[in-house]
């Protein structure tokens, strides 16, 4: 038989942990030196790739999500969630400015007829070319 510690003795060492864990985890981010040509490498590539394979081979993906009843989800949505949207959107207000700055471009540069009485008329030529600069602009900006 293998020894292992009780189940109140691994949610005590749990427990125990989450007044040190966040400076433990922002300590090792900081000694961190490689990480975008590691992640970004050749291999990590194909390992991704591998691992991201064998989980859609396995529906590791639909077995986890049927695990979860709806209830359950919007219960965590709503209570984890809710609690750090707000200062996860203060944290990248820069970012998202200048993520979605080309894209904002690209709209406002698209030069559209005007609507006809005809929805379908008005998807062709009004909605379709506002789709394809967006396409176009997130082929340039992610190749």
């Amino acid at each position: 038989m293998v020894k292992i510690k009780s189940s109140a003795e691994i949610a005590k060492k749990w427990e125990d942990s989450i007044g040190r864990v966040p400076a433990a985890y922002k300590s090792g981010i900081g000694r961190t030196t490689d990480w975008a040509e590691k992640a970004s490498s050749d291999e990590a590539e194909n390992l991704w790739k591998e691992k991201i394979d064998q989980a859609a081979a396995a529906k590791r993906r639909q077995k986890a999500v049927s695990a979860v009843s709806n209830e359950e989800w919007k219960k965590q949505a709503g209570e984890k969630g809710a609690a750090r949207i707000g200062a996860g959107m203060t944290a990248a207000k820069a970012k998202r400015t200048s993520n979605f700055e080309p894209y904002r471009s690209a709209i406002e540069g698209v030069s559209l007829p005007p609507k006809t009485a005809d929805p379908m008329a008005n998807i062709d030529a009004r909605v379709k070319p506002v789709v394809n600069a967006l396409v176009e602009t997130k082929k340039s900006i992610k190749g």
